[in-house]
């Protein structure tokens, strides 16, 4: 049915087979794949992903992945992205544009804006028919830290083969990483209701493939500090998380756990997500996430605490009319405002004492090649 697993062994970058196949060219040497979604949404209170009370948001992208193989060993990986958020315009992004040399199987060495391998879906991030849901879980992948797409610098990664069918795959990575934090007064660049922060950063990340096809498991991490900040200070950010999934014929499982930890603020996260094929097309998809920040340095007010908070159930059914191309709809039940906020207005009263429940019917689809 959905051969996936190819797709995810190849270290990290949508290149090659699985769902997302692309187009050859030059013999072999050039390679073009595409990606992209369109989604809206009726709430019933605040305005959550691309949907708000009169259906009158979208949230549209299309991605295009170029690769290269000029000289042997050498791989050359381009995304570009654009993306419509609710209530922006059409903006174009350059997701990763990275250099890849490989020794062998074991180690290949990175140069560029590459994808953070961090979390499962984090080399995935704009493929929605390698998911069950419009959008990622958002205390994972959303406006956060932790949903970083990518960084610039140097990467190693490989794989290794070990007895009885395990194999170890490794990645070890530094350079800079653009944070997303909340808004503050002093915010130097603001991007899509969160401040960018230019950090130095060190990371890495270990996944365990079981003799099991499709199924792994990944621990990872990185350390980040602010370069702006005065010297002798200790600005330090830290993330560190646990991952498994099992990508099957018919079933899909997937979950992660990740902690978040600086002098400001803490932050606990996690989603744990099921999908099956009852036919070749129709797909039932289930869902539920938490996310809880604590912040260090100030006291929050009791009656403000729900914009720290985000718990959220799903449900979701999909029809899939090929590997290529989905339809999606799915309900949501969410308590907190962390990522589903009220409607912008003057009204400080309706900021200060924000409705915490949210309901949201998503509708969207997504397709690749």
């Amino acid at each position: 049915m959905f051969h996936l697993r190819r797709l995810l062994l190849c270290l990290g970058v949508l290149l090659v087979s699985g769902t997302a196949s692309g187009m050859s060219l030059a013999d072999g040497k050039f390679f073009i794949h595409g990606y992209s979604h369109l989604s809206t949404g009726k709430t019933w209170e605040n305005v959550y992903l691309a949907g708000n009370e009169d259906v009158g948001l979208q949230d549209l992208g299309t991605t295009l992945l170029v690769r290269a193989l000029p000289a042997e060993r050498l791989v050359i990986n381009t995304q570009f992205s654009f993306e419509k958020a609710p209530g922006q315009s059409l903006e174009p992004e350059v997701d990763y544009a990275f250099a890849e040399y490989s020794f062998s199987d074991a180690f290949r060495l990175r140069a560029g804006r590459n994808q953070l391998p961090l979390a499962l879906y984090s080399e995935i991030y704009d493929v929605g028919t390698l998911r069950p849901f419009n959008a990622l879980p958002q205390g994972t992948y959303g406006p956060t830290t932790i949903g970083v797409e990518n960084y610039d610098g140097l990467g190693l990664t490989g794989r290794i083969n070990l007895p009885g069918e395990w194999m170890v795959e490794y990645d070890a990575y530094g350079g800079f990483l653009d944070l997303k934090q909340p808004l503050v007064q002093d915010c130097d660049e603001a991007e899509g209701g969160v401040c960018i922060i230019e950090s130095q950063l060190l990371g890495g990340r270990l996944a365990l493939w079981a003799p099991l096809e499709g199924l792994r498991f990944t621990a990872s991490g990185f350390v980040s500090r602010d370069p702006a900040k005065a010297e002798g200070s200790h600005d330090v950010l830290g993330v560190v998380g646990a991952g498994a999934e099992y990508l099957g014929e018919s079933l899909w499982l997937r979950a992660e756990f990740f902690n978040l930890f600086s002098e400001q603020s803490k932050a606990r996260t996690g989603y744990v997500e099921a999908a099956y094929f009852l036919t070749p097309h129709w797909q039932l998809a289930g869902r539920v996430e938490g996310s809880r920040t604590w912040a260090s340095a100030t006291a929050v007010p009791p009656e403000l605490l729900t914009y720290l908070r985000h718990r959220e159930a799903a449900v979701g059914v999909n029809y899939w009319f090929n590997p290529h191309l989905v339809f999606k709809v799915s309900f949501h039940n969410v308590i907190g405002n962390r990522f589903a906020m009220p409607e912008a207005t003057d009204d400080l009263a309706a900021l200060l004492h924000p409705e915490p429940h949210t309901r949201l019917l998503s509708l969207g689809t997504q397709f690749s090649f």
